[in-house]
């Protein structure tokens, strides 16, 4: 019996592995996206973006490994009935139960790992993502000011650098600022110097001129200067830093009581944040036992198997979208929490409750299978 649980675990964990690289290697890229802009426009290095993708593994993590479950599931019971494994296994005496026990154990374990994931893995990786884009947004002299390339660190302001030196030294210095909707200012400079300071940067410009017109009167000044220092003010979202998104809080810091005013006005938010990490890992349970619906459930036929196993892919997917609708739910209907609960409570009992006649034979075992299934084993 040890035997059979292992193979069966086997064919399950494998295929589990796969779908696990597989999904997450998909969810990366399109996360990844959002920070491409920085090597494409700004200059930024493969191996600094590939430590800001890694910081969201747990979370993509966190979500695929149910789903990943789910298919291995379905995909190694299926090929179990494929091969006639599951019937010589029924004629041998051996219970549904049995049969699931290896799903229910690798379920529980994705249970517990996605937990430790989203009470404190997810929360630190995501926030030290967005600490590290903000400096990096921030890092003009790393990141924006490319040699010999208009670049845009901020909308409406456009800067041009002829060449840097390994000093830092700046030369040939063009700013272009359309940031204020009534006026438009040119500078130009032979060098200059990025002199940050606190949440900010400004740059030292020697020996070079700042033109200013007046978009709806036409008027225009012309300045000549020796040094002159630009401020650009910070690149970074300061409103982020000041203030934590739901995401990027480990779950004490989603828990009242709140020591500031928007935490108060985001509680609802917070508090469905917080519901949303402890019941996520829930739906590992279910969405195996739904799996296991689709080909150990029902007689033994080839049509009922395709129909049962097209129904179990239809509710688990409903079960998983469900999590989403739950969660708007709950923002605007706090009181309706325990939906989050009892979702995935009562997939697993309605799976269980399918599951629970064993799996009828209609006729002989295949001359051969019981051997062939024996010598897999």
């Amino acid at each position: 019996m040890n035997r059979m649980t292992s193979y069966i675990r086997r064919q399950i964990l494998g295929p589990m592995i796969f779908f696990t690289l597989g999904l997450t290697g998909v969810m990366l890229v399109g996360q990844s996206l959002r920070t491409v802009d920085l090597i494409v426009n700004k200059g930024l290095s493969l191996q600094t973006l590939l430590e800001l993708t890694a910081l969201l593994i747990p979370g993509a993590l966190s979500m695929i490994l149910p789903v990943s479950l789910f298919c291995a599931v379905m995909f190694a019971f299926y090929r179990l009935w494929q091969d006639s494994e599951l019937i010589v296994m029924a004629a041998s005496g051996i219970s549904v139960w049995k049969l699931i026990r290896p799903a229910v154990e690798l379920a529980l374990v994705v249970m517990l790992i996605g937990l430790a994931l989203n009470v404190y893995v997810t929360p630190l990786g995501l926030r030290s993502f967005r600490n590290e884009v903000a400096e990096i947004r921030g890092d003009l002299a790393a990141v924006f000011l490319q040699d010999g390339e208009f670049t845009e660190p901020v909308q409406g302001l456009t800067v041009y650098v002829r060449e840097r030196s390994r000093n830092g030294e700046l030369h040939g210095i063009l700013v272009y600022d359309a940031r204020r909707a009534d006026r438009a200012v040119t500078m130009m400079a032979e060098r200059g110097m990025l002199l940050p300071e606190g949440d900010g940067t400004k740059i030292l410009l020697v020996n070079g001129n700042r033109q200013e017109s007046e978009l709806f009167t036409g008027k225009g000044s012309y300045l000549s200067f020796q040094r002159y220092v630009l401020d650009f003010g910070s690149f970074g979202d300061q409103a982020d830093a000041r203030w934590l998104k739901p995401g990027e809080r480990f779950l004490t810091e989603l828990l009242p009581p709140y020591d500031n005013p928007r935490d108060e006005a985001a509680a609802t938010q917070l508090m469905t944040e917080a519901h949303k990490r402890l019941s996520a890992p829930l739906y590992a349970l279910p969405l195996a036992l739904i799996a296991a619906c689709g080909l150990l459930s029902g007689e033994y036929s080839r049509r009922g198997k395709y129909l049962r196993a097209a129904l179990a892919g239809v509710l688990g997917l409903g079960l998983r979208l469900g999590e989403l609708g739950i969660a708007g739910i709950v923002n605007s209907t706090p009181a309706l929490a325990p939906l989050f609960y009892l979702m995935p409570l009562a997939g697993a009992i309605v799976a269980l409750y399918v599951l629970r006649p064993a799996v009828r034979l209609p006729g002989p075992v295949p001359a051969g299978a019981e051997a062939e299934a024996v010598g897999a084993s």
